[in-house]
């Protein structure tokens, strides 16, 4: 069997894939309706070099992601491709090793803000194509405590997240406010993704009125009108 799943031909009769194996990312891509196939990434993320700018670091990582399955898709394909980072400080942080460094890094980014930069690549095999962007948002932690902080991680949720935390998390709230795009911080901007794949000059169609609730979400949404520029999460 192929090592890729779901094949999906747009009207133009591009295959489209998403080099994912985030269970996130399939999430919102179909809530959003957008019927990709998805291949997994082969290979571990490289460690970022010393100097390397963070926006580099985690754009360069979605290009592995794409780059990694280029052998075994056809040869008309879309390859999509997206990774996130948490940049507290001079520190970037991915995804905790353990159960101790999720602790640890939750209680460094309670009651601070820090920078999540989630990057996006689509290449046109076919044209030899290609596009990249970065998003970042400035988000807000409220103040919770160790036992709110010990809980959450025995749950195991913070294990495949970067900076061990989902903004999204229906019993945590670790996320009192952010600045930017919402989506981004979940692991996948939207906006952006679809302003790409509009350069690649294919059709994409997302009911915004449907959506409307989770793009005012956003505090720089390009779907909807401008809304206030620093927006409580727990007030939506």
């Amino acid at each position: 069997m192929d090592s890729f799943h779901m094949e999906k031909r747009n009207n133009q009769g591009k295959v489209i894939l998403f080099a994912t194996s985030s269970p996130r990312r399939k999430e919102m891509l179909r809530q959003f309706g957008l019927d990709f196939g998805f291949v997994d990434p082969i290979g571990d993320e490289r460690n970022k070099h010393e100097n390397e700018p963070p926006i580099q670091y985690v754009q360069s990582l979605a290009i592995q992601k794409a780059r990694s399955v280029f052998g075994k898709v056809p040869k008309d394909s879309i390859v999509l491709a997206a990774d996130t980072v948490v940049v507290f400080g001079d520190r970037v942080i991915g995804k905790p090793v353990n159960r101790i460094e999720a602790l640890e890094t939750l209680k460094n980014l309670s009651d601070t803000h820090h920078h999540v930069i989630t990057a996006i690549c689509v290449y046109d095999v076919a044209n030899d194509v290609y596009l990249e962007e970065a998003v970042t948002t400035k988000v807000y932690m409220r103040d919770y405590g160790d036992s709110e902080i010990k809980s959450y991680v025995e749950t195991g949720d913070p294990m495949d997240k970067a900076g061990s935390y989902a903004i999204q998390s229906d019993s945590f709230h670790p996320v009192e406010a952010i600045e930017g795009c919402y989506f981004s911080v979940v692991g996948l901007p939207i906006c952006t993704l679809l302003r790409i794949l509009t350069q690649l000059k294919l059709k994409t169609i997302i009911d915004v009125e449907k959506h409307k609730k989770d793009f005012s979400k956003c505090t720089e949404c390009l779907m909807m009108a401008p809304l206030n520029r620093f927006q409580i999460i727990t007030e939506l």
